[in-house]
Formats: C-alpha cells, sequence, structure tokens
C-alpha cells in the first residue's frame, strides 16, 4: 500500500468516527475527529508525505501506537494530546485490522509532528487555516527557478504549493518513478472572491507603483492579507510569514476565474447528474 492509500483510508476512518460522533452528540470528540484530517492536510502542506513514510519505515514493525514522548512532554499541545489519546482508545476498542491500520497511521502522524519539533507550526496551522492565505514552502522569481529547484534535490518536497512570482503553483514529486512536474494551482481565486463580496474596505491604502506598495508593505504587513489600490487597480496583498515576503493579486482577474471556475464546476455537477438520471433510465 502506498503512502498515499494510507492517508486516504487514514482519512476515511477518521471522517467515519466524526459522523458518529456527531449522531451521537459527541461534540468535543467530533471536533477531535475532524482536526485529524488537518495533520494530514499539514503534511501535505509542506511536501512531507514521503518524510513521513520514512519515518513509518523506521518503526518497529509489530509496536502498538503510543504516544511519543515529545509529544507528552510538549506543555501546549494539550488538543494533540488529546487527539492521539482518542485514536490510542479507538484502537484498543476495534479488532478489524484496517481500523488498526489507520488509527496507527494517524498516531504516528501526529507523533512524527512532534518528533520533529513541528508542533508549535503545525498548531498555528490548525488555529488559523481559515484565517490565512493558501501555505507556499517556497518563492521563486521565474518558472525556470522554480523547475531548477524541484529538479536539484534527490527527493524535493512533495505535494507543495510554492510562488513563482505573485502566483501559485502545486510542486509535485513521485518517488516511486522520479517524476517530478507543476502546474498553476488556482487556490487563492476563492479567497478573494469571498472577502470581496463582502466588500472592499473604502480606507484601503492607495499606491501610485507597485514599488510604493511593497515598500509600504515592508513597514505594514498585511495581517495577514488586505485589499490595496495600485495605479487605480485593486490588488489583494497576502502576507507569507513562513517566506517573510507578500504577493500582490490582481483582484479582477482573480475574481474573473473565479467566476470562471464556479461555472466549470456547475457544469461539471450538471452532467454527473444527467449521467446518473441517464443510467438509472437504461
Amino acid at each position: 500500500m502506498s503512502i498515499y492509500d494510507s492517508l486516504i483510508g487514514a482519512g476515511q476512518f477518521a471522517a467515519s468516527r466524526w459522523r458518529n460522533a456527531g449522531f451521537e452528540n459527541r461534540k468535543e470528540e467530533q471536533r477531535l475527529w475532524a482536526q485529524m484530517n488537518v495533520y494530514r492536510d499539514f503534511i501535505y502542506a509542506t511536501g512531507q508525505v514521503y518524510l513521513f513514510e520514512d519515518y513509518l519505515k523506521g518503526l518497529p514493525p509489530t509496536s502498538r501506537p503510543y504516544m511519543s514522548n515529545a509529544l507528552a512532554a510538549h506543555q501546549d499541545a494539550a488538543t494533540s494530546q488529546r487527539s492521539v489519546e482518542l485514536l490510542l482508545k479507538a484502537y484498543a476498542e476495534t479488532t478489524d485490522p484496517e481500523q488498526h491500520q489507520s488509527a496507527s497511521v494517524l498516531v504516528h502522524l501526529v507523533n512524527f509532528i512532534a518528533d520533529t519539533g513541528q508542533l508549535d507550526a503545525c498548531e498555528d496551522y490548525i488555529n488559523n487555516r481559515l484565517d490565512y492565505a493558501p501555505l507556499a514552502i517556497a518563492h521563486f522569481t521565474t518558472r525556470d527557478e522554480a523547475e531548477a529547484w524541484l529538479k536539484g534535490p534527490a527527493e524535493p518536497p512533495s505535494p507543495a504549493n510554492i510562488l513563482i512570482g505573485d502566483e501559485y503553483y502545486q510542486a509535485v514529486y513521485s518517488r516511486e518513478d522520479n517524476t517530478r512536474f507543476m502546474y498553476r494551482d488556482y487556490i487563492i481565486e476563492q479567497y478573494i472572491g469571498e472577502l470581496a463580496a463582502r466588500g472592499i474596505p473604502p480606507t484601503a491604502p492607495s499606491f501610485e507603483t507597485r514599488a510604493e506598495a511593497e515598500a509600504w508593505l515592508k513597514d505594514h504587513p498585511a495581517t495577514p492579507f488586505d485589499f490595496a489600490s495600485i495605479a487605480g487597480e485593486y490588488y489583494f496583498a497576502v502576507h507569507h510569514k513562513r517566506l517573510k515576503r507578500h504577493t500582490l493579486h490582481h483582484v479582477a482577474s482573480a475574481l474573473a476565474k473565479w467566476e470562471e471556475m464556479k461555472r466549470a464546476a456547475e457544469q461539471e455537477k450538471a452532467q454527473d447528474a444527467a449521467a446518473k438520471t441517464e443510467r438509472e433510465d437504461e
């Protein structure tokens, strides 16, 4: 089983437990089950899937899951500790091998984050992921620079969001066949669409040039993002705290792309419904 299949199975296991907790009105337990997938999202967002796979390979093959010492000793990780305790309880209560496997993967996932000193960063991601712009792990001025980075190391981070100029890309590496590629990822457009729909603040700072805007943002970081006007056009300024830089996204272009994406999603939904109806009529 590939590491991706293991993570997908673990996510499905957490989702089923989340539903059961909801049916039985166990609110705190339901919240913890919902958080399980956020640990997985953090690993994906930071390009650490294969690092986690290597971590798993280093564990004794017959050992039962346990809470790592690094996690147990962390003073500000009460939620993560409760999450692992819940997983260990679920592991002990089931005899199903697949559920054992999924619970173990999720326990080891939280342990991996703690053992590699990333628990504070992960907790920040968990608590603020809905307020921050999508996480990017690297920035490049040109696509050529990004492609050189992707081709350089024996195993680059994957999958991971990167920035080329002001645009998000998804960088992908496959350990199995050494495939490496990247593609434009339209993930900021939804943020811009939803925030613009609430109304662009009339107090948004205004600048004549991009250079002026960038200079101002160095001393007044967007927290974590804000609108600004440059030469009469609105831009969405995003502060990438990990990268210590800002990106500026043209609002009109982003809104046009977001509307295009919504139309495509509705069209696909309608086609799926039509195909389902056709199958039922046969």
